[in-house]
């Protein structure tokens, strides 16, 4: 949050409440076997809200990086290095088998998670990138994001129209290098063809094993049996799509 009244007061209020509860675990001297996550749900909000991404493009909601590049935080005591920086990329998807993994608890053969324990990467055991690549979608909105490059088709480009349901294809999105230019400014699909393909065929062979979203844009139309005004369908098999 940037600046004071309304919206300092969401940032007290959480660090507020955060500090009570490492409070408590440090009172029942249970630092040592608590490991604690921390991270927003997503980017920052609406421009109604005065939120202010700079120098990241974009909101909640949408796929470019103010949409989906937050804060990340570990902590666990006499396991994790204190005051590390790493600025490789991780997703939420990450802290399934991080928890199993500290827990000790093996996960079933056939469990399969689109995240990765993250514990050997702080603690060096590991040193190269998490991921080979980050995907998403969300209705007619798409990215991935690998090593420097991220394809994206985001709010307010001509290929991504109101409504936004459906319609998630690779076809028009854009490129860019999010290591040189983290507020994406410059698209480069036209002067780098090839990256641009490579990207695309693989968020298309992602999003080939993902089944239909069952909430968010596009829900109602995709959900079995629906009618319409009808709320969206869960759905019980995996969903590998970060909608």
């Amino acid at each position: 949050m940037i600046g004071g009244g309304l919206r300092s007061k969401p940032a007290r209020t959480h660090a507020f409440t955060i500090g009570k509860v490492l409070a408590q675990i440090r009172a029942n001297g249970q630092e040592e076997n608590t490991l604690i996550f921390f991270f927003s749900d997503n980017g920052g909000p609406t421009p109604q809200s005065t939120s202010g991404d700079a120098p990241l493009r974009g909101f909640k909601a949408q796929t470019w990086e103010g949409g989906i590049r937050i804060a990340f935080l570990m902590q666990w005591k006499g396991k994790i290095p204190a005051g590390k920086v790493d600025d490789r990329p991780v997703i939420q998807f990450d802290i399934h088998p991080t928890a199993l993994a500290a827990a000790g608890v093996k996960a079933p053969g056939e469990a399969k998670f689109d995240g990765v324990n993250l514990l050997p990467y702080p603690t060096g055991k590991k040193s190269g990138p998490p991921h080979d690549a980050l995907y998403w979608r969300f209705g007619q909105q798409i990215a991935i994001r690998s090593g420097d490059w991220k394809l994206v088709k985001g709010a307010g480009m001509a290929s991504v129209k109101p409504p936004a349901a459906g319609g998630k294809a690779t076809t028009d999105a854009g490129l860019y290098n999010v290591t040189a230019d983290i507020g994406e400014k410059t698209n480069l699909a036209q002067k780098n063809p090839e990256k641009l393909k490579e990207l695309a065929a693989l968020w298309d062979t992602w999003n080939a094993g993902n089944i239909d979203a069952a909430w968010g844009p596009g829900a109602r139309r995709n959900a079995p049996n629906a009618q319409p005004g009808d709320p969206a369908q869960p759905r019980r098999k995996r969903n590998q799509s970060a909608n």
